[in-house]
């Protein structure tokens, strides 16, 4: 049984093609084997919670399986969030139905369109889709706006679990993201590191987690990395946009498209180890393919979180990223302002909650600039309030002896920051309270 899922703001019917193509194919034996997943993304009453209980409903009321391991499913864009969020609310690692999973061009943590979606020129252009004039999805949106809470928590979910979802013996990912972006009018979409609509960073599903530790000793912080669960497959396709991908628009463009969609959708456990290995060899010769063109270069996504230890979000701030002079008593000005001005592509705070951000670098530029020098990089943060302006509470960040930074030697950058992925930052700083706050006095006689 194969199930295929789409995006926002589309309908099954963008996908009767492929399934008619997988049948046609061989991978699937006739298109009485699929079904197709509809449902309504352009309402603003609606949310996830919504969208996966109503998938579970449907999925009962069809009576499709629901033993371990007994299901295939292609998911679009929005459907990879669907779909993960689904599968962890009512299945363990253990007794979850997926096998294969095959994401084309997956939002997994978000997209730059997500919060224009939400403007009033995402209204004109997406609202008049929908069945309730000028909804445009506002709940979906924000789960997949860019640095979304949603997609953080979904990600400690399924690739920070103890026991993993992906990999062998549980479910065989493969995430497939394209790397050309729109033409004609849509090319005002573009940017850069996307395929249109997400970014490449953006849809794999391998992360990273860093935990900068700025509370427990504010003048020696620490940091801890944990590493993902399991394991999924990621391959780069040059040539492809968010929609000829997912075999619309006469797509795919890039011949590889097929083979890999054939190899996902037939793979073993005993297979996967290799496929994931090849995968990675493809990406990277179509990274260094793309390397001289800013668009195609290599990108991460770095969501940031800032918390104080009081478990209170910290909304104002700057998260500082800098290098110091090969004595490490100065700072270094020039490579400094190459960081802020080339490396730092873009930085969006999410809109709801700014304490969490999304800060694109450009690893390409990173490793040619900067990581060649063989210089350690500096990372500390700057929040506000200031608690010697307010002389009740707040941070002591802003003078030059009030915080440490974390020190970055050359091998842990090539740890920290690497292509074509997205890296969660959960920061945490200390909150300060002046004896002014609160204080026992003694009864005068």
């Amino acid at each position: 049984m194969l199930v295929i899922i789409h995006g926002w703001s589309d309908t099954h019917r963008s996908f009767t093609r492929l399934g008619k193509y997988l049948a046609a194919e061989g991978i699937i034996p006739d298109v009485r084997h699929v079904r197709l997943g509809d449902y309504v993304s352009l309402d603003d009453d609606i949310t996830f919670d919504d969208l996966i209980h109503a998938l579970n409903r449907a999925w009962e009321s069809e009576q499709l399986p629901t033993a371990p391991r007994s299901v295939d499913v292609i998911v679009h864009s929005t459907g990879a969030l669907v779909v993960r969020y689904w599968m962890t609310t009512f299945f363990t690692p253990s007794t979850n139905p997926l096998k294969r999973l095959l994401m084309l061009a997956p939002a997994n943590f978000g997209s730059p369109l997500a919060h224009k979606g939400r403007s009033f020129v995402g209204r004109v252009v997406k609202g008049f889709k929908s069945d309730r004039r000028f909804h445009t999805g506002t709940h979906i949106l924000k789960g997949l706006e860019l640095a979304s809470p949603f997609s953080w928590q979904l990600a400690l979910r399924d690739r920070f679990a103890d026991d993993p979802w992906y990999g062998p013996g549980r479910v065989l990912c493969t995430v497939l993201v394209g790397t050309a972006g729109y033409s004609g009018i849509s090319a005002a979409a573009n940017e850069n590191g996307t395929d249109g609509t997400v970014r490449v960073s953006t849809a794999d599903l391998n992360p990273l987690l860093i935990r900068f530790d700025f509370a427990s000793d504010p003048d020696n912080p620490r940091l801890a990395l944990v590493a993902s669960a399991g394991e999924t497959a990621f391959a780069r396709i040059p040539g492809d946009n968010h929609s000829t991908l997912a075999f619309k628009d006469r797509g795919p463009k890039n011949a590889a498209v097929l083979g890999f969609v054939r190899e996902a959708l037939q793979m073993t456990d005993e297979e996967f180890p290799a496929f994931v290995a090849r995968l990675k060899v493809f990406s990277a010769a179509a990274r260094e393919e793309g390397a001289g063109k800013t668009h195609t270069q290599g990108y991460q996504n770095t969501v940031v979180r800032l918390m104080d230890d009081t478990q209170a979000f910290v909304p104002d701030y700057f998260w500082e990223m800098f290098a110091k002079s090969r004595d490490e008593k100065r700072l270094d000005n020039r490579l400094t302002g190459v960081i802020q001005e080339d490396i730092f592509d873009k930085t969006h705070a999410y809109g709801d909650n700014p304490a969490y951000r999304s800060l694109l670098f450009n690893t390409t530029l990173l490793r040619d600039r900067v990581m060649s020098a063989g210089i350690p990089l500096f990372v500390s943060v700057t929040a506000m309030p200031d608690v010697r302006e307010t002389g009740t509470v707040g941070y002591s960040t802003v003078g030059y002896d009030d915080i440490g930074s974390i020190k970055l030697t050359p091998e842990r950058l090539m740890e920290l920051f690497k292509p074509d992925r997205t890296v969660l930052i959960d920061m945490q700083i200390k909150r300060m309270q002046t004896d002014k706050v609160f204080r026992l006095l003694g009864v005068g006689l």
